[in-house]
């Protein structure tokens, strides 16, 4: 039996009747905008097609998607604090099959972490880029990293326990003339979790950055989290 929805819509509609121009600093802070209407409804219904043939017959202005998981990336070419981050959203997909959590016995790293790795590689290597080597103290920084993320539930590249990423490095060790970190959550395979960092400026700058060289990959089950660190020895 299906579940019954009950969605939540807020729908603002602003409608301003003045022309704009250009002003001074002295003009400009003078203006008052008028404030949005904004209604909330709420529609009960015992599917999803239900509700989206409802929400386009009496609120043709609003868009209606399914949530979709978030990527963040940080990247700096010294160690100094994080630039900030810029949020991306990607599709979600269908659960896959949960990884292979063996370890792998060339790499320490599991076999979704693995293929994160190729994948990246493969990325790098349409523009010319040599591969990065997996570093497996990077490796171990970045899994406690999701893992960290998972269980103080947040998302950030800011830790509450280890800080920033290039403090957190430093606190497990770890030397570097340059660094950076992607990280994900969502993302159900290393196939889109990659493409979700590919499609982002900011998280491709890193995994093409020529000064990198070496790379650690963290996956925590628990929450779908991804974390990439780079650095360059």
């Amino acid at each position: 039996m299906k579940k019954k929805m009950l969605a939540t819509i807020a729908a603002s509609v602003a409608l301003v009747g003045a022309s704009f121009a250009a002003t001074t600093k002295t003009e400009a802070a003078g203006v008052t905008c008028p404030t949005a209407n904004v209604y909330q409804v709420k529609y009960t219904s015992t599917n999803v097609q239900d509700f989206e043939k409802w929400l386009k017959q009496y609120f043709p202005f609003v868009s209606f998607q399914p949530a979709k998981p978030a990527t963040q990336q940080a990247e700096v070419k010294q160690p100094a604090a994080a630039k900030p981050a810029a949020n991306t959203q990607t599709p979600a997909k269908t659960p896959a099959t949960a990884p292979n959590t063996t370890t792998q016995k060339t790499t320490g790293l599991n076999a979704y972490e693995q293929q994160v790795v190729e994948l990246t590689n493969k990325e790098r290597a349409k523009y010319g880029l040599p591969p990065l080597q997996v570093d497996l103290a990077l490796s171990k920084v970045a899994r406690e990293k999701s893992r960290d993320m998972a269980v103080h539930n947040y998302f950030s590249h800011n830790s509450p326990t280890y800080g920033s990423p290039f403090e957190m490095m430093k606190k497990f060790g770890i030397s570097y003339t340059a660094a950076g970190e992607n990280i994900a959550k969502g993302q159900r395979t290393p196939q889109e979790v990659v493409n979700a960092w590919m499609n982002s400026e900011g998280h491709r700058a890193n995994i093409l950055n020529k000064n990198f060289t070496h790379i650690g990959v963290g996956f925590e089950e628990n929450g779908y989290i991804w974390t990439q660190q780079f650095i360059r020895k």
